[in-house]
Formats: structure tokens, C-alpha cells, sequence
């Protein structure tokens, strides 16, 4: 499974956002989390929609970063939460998965009722620069302790992906990798290849 984590900062304009979206999908991307913290309602709907359509047709599914309402409005996949955020959560949700930074986090969001938790950071990445990637034996470890779906985020690429699957992933997230690549499809081929 390879989900794109959008961030709108990354490119140039809308018109580049949305075509290296496209081409992700074209490349058979599997899931698509919208997450543009820097927005408005009005805006990340609008996103959304427009993500929406470019999925339709296809096995890609879209999963809203944080957005309840957003979330309902486009009738999204998924929801995505930070985690204490997934703790006072009232109402059940199906397609949930929840940003976990701990084993301990794994575990009680895996109690909980997580769909999939998104494991950060493996490596180092540009995205969080000076903070130490905790490497694979982070993602195996919480593979051997949780039952729900393990999803790997942080400078993972083509180069070390396979790794990634190795120690126990079901699936990468990857941000800057694919929103800055010339040739998104190409990218997502690439790392279907194991």
C-alpha cells in the first residue's frame, strides 16, 4: 500500500498539485491524505472535491487529514487524527488510522479501534530536519505488537522502501518524494516493485 500525504507548500501551484496527484494515481496509488494544515474549511473542501474527482474511476481512496467536517462533506474514504486527538474522539468512524510516534501509542490506538496507525519517522527527513529517524526495528517492533494495519511514514524512497516491507510494514507514506518528483507515476511504479 503507498499513500500520498499532499502538501500543497511543495509545488508551485495548484495546477502542478493536482497533475502530480493525477499522475500518482495514474501510477496505481492506493490512498491519498489530504492534509493541508495551512488551509480553511472552504479551501481544503475545495481540495477535496477536486481530489475526489480525480480518484473516481479508480482503486485510489481518499482519507482526510484531521477534517471531520470536510471528511463528511466529500464522503471520504478515511479520516486521519493525530493522536491525543484520536483519544477524544467520541463517535466511531470506519477508515480511521492515527499518527503514532511511540510503541506505546501503537498499542493503545490498536486497543482502541485504529484502522491503521502511521508509524513516524524511519529515517530522517527534510520534513522534520535534525530529528533522528528510529529506523526500521521501530516499525518491526510495532508490527510484532499491535494486530491493525502498520503504514511506515518518513524519508522513505525508492532506495530503502524494501526495507521498510522487510521489518513487517503493510504499507509507506511517502510526502516530499512524490509531491516533488517530475514523474509522479513513475515514482509510485517504482516503489510497487517488491
Amino acid at each position: 500500500m503507498i499513500y500520498l500525504i499532499t502538501n500543497r507548500a511543495l509545488v508551485k501551484s495548484d495546477e502542478e498539485y493536482f497533475a502530480k496527484i493525477k499522475s500518482a494515481i495514474d501510477g496505481g496509488l492506493d490512498r491519498i491524505i489530504l492534509r493541508e494544515k495551512q488551509l480553511g474549511y472552504d479551501e481544503l473542501l475545495k481540495y477535496g472535491k477536486k481530489i475526489m474527482e480525480l480518484t473516481k474511476g479508480t482503486s485510489c481512496k481518499v482519507i482526510v487529514n484531521s477534517s471531520l467536517e470536510v471528511y463528511k462533506e466529500i464522503n471520504a474514504y478515511g479520516l486521519h487524527l493525530p493522536y491525543n486527538k484520536f483519544l477524544s474522539m467520541k463517535d466511531r468512524i470506519d477508515n480511521v488510522g492515527v499518527s503514532v510516534h511511540t510503541l506505546e501509542e501503537a498499542i493503545e490506538v490498536d486497543r482502541i479501534g485504529a484502522d491503521y496507525v502511521l508509524a513516524s519517522n524511519v529515517y530522517e527527513t527534510k520534513c522534520k530536519l535534525g530529528l533522528e529517524g528510529k529506523g526500521v526495528k521501530f516499525i518491526n517492533n510495532i508490527n510484532k505488537n499491535i494486530s491493525t494495519k502498520v503504514i511506515a511514514l518518513g524519508g522513505i524512497n525508492v532506495d530503502n522502501y524494501k526495507e521498510v516491507y522487510k521489518a513487517g510494514a503493510d504499507g509507506v507514506a511517502i510526502m516530499s518524494g512524490i509531491m516533488c518528483s517530475k514523474n509522479p507515476e513513475k515514482y509510485i511504479l517504482q516503489l510497487k516493485n517488491y
